[in-house]
């Protein structure tokens, strides 16, 4: 495929038309008063070798209000040195599950999550970025945010997909649309409670408190960093000679000079 036959592609895929029922576009309005958990993780890897990788993760919540957050909890960084090709994938699923144990144990409100979520409580909110489902070749939240611009516009709205499974704006000018997961009955009132979390200009159209805890929680470049090199400094201590630590983790020398 050249460069010509790819933008005409992609032009197919923004212009791509699916069958929609059409009152299948139903509008809401805000709903102040809510409270709810937000929660996410972060999961890195700090040393990638032939063998093993070593991961690094976190989890953590925070408790809010439209107006601010009233509480929040960061747990401890977790590091595991995993033997297996898909390392990352097996860091993420230890990270999930742990997002999973978190949830049970809060009480009280909503509980959203940063992703898909195949949870069937009733309380319990998965919004993702990205849905992973397509009409062809086409994004379907992509055709659908145009669809529905057109039928509601400056609205708030959602479309269910499938059982359990929405398109919602959460904000009449948010510039995205998010895939929802939400098993209750009453979507209606648990949209509305949730645009009146999406008003923050930063994230426009996105609930404030996820943000906010992916902010929190979020294990970044120079923290990851600072794990690596902590690390390879406590081996040495214990008497593992820079032989052998060139031998185990053979690019240590890139996080030593930094």
């Amino acid at each position: 495929m050249d460069i010509e036959t790819a933008v005409a592609y992609l032009l197919e895929l923004s212009a791509g038309h699916i069958e929609c029922e059409k009152d299948g576009f139903i509008p809401f309005s805000q709903k102040k008063g809510a409270t709810v958990h937000a929660i996410d993780g972060s999961s890195v890897t700090l040393f990638d070798t032939h063998a093993f990788s070593i991961c690094a993760r976190r989890v953590g919540y925070l408790h809010a209000d439209e107006q601010q957050v009233w509480h929040s909890e960061i747990g401890e960084i977790a590091i595991d040195v995993i033997s297996s090709d898909n390392a990352d994938a097996v860091n993420d699923e230890r990270r999930e599950k742990e997002e999973r144990a978190l949830a049970e144990t809060l009480q009280g409100g909503l509980v959203l999550f940063d992703g898909c979520t195949e949870r069937q409580e009733s309380h319990v909110v998965g919004i993702s970025k990205k849905s992973g489902i397509r009409e062809g070749n086409a994004p379907l939240l992509s055709v659908l945010k145009r669809i529905g611009d057109c039928r509601m516009p400056k609205k708030c709205w959602y479309y269910e997909i499938r059982h359990g499974t929405y398109a919602v704006k959460f904000h009449p000018h948010a510039p995205f649309v998010f895939r929802v997961d939400y098993a209750g009955n009453d979507a209606d009132e648990v949209f509305a409670e949730i645009a009146a979390l999406c008003d923050d200009i930063s994230c426009l159209g996105y609930p404030y408190p996820l943000a906010e805890i992916h902010r929190m929680v979020k294990i970044g470049r120079e923290e990851a960093e600072a794990l690596k090199l902590d690390l390879v400094r406590m081996l040495v201590a214990q008497g593992m000679s820079l032989e052998d630590l060139d031998q185990l983790l053979y690019d240590y020398h890139e996080y030593m000079e930094g």
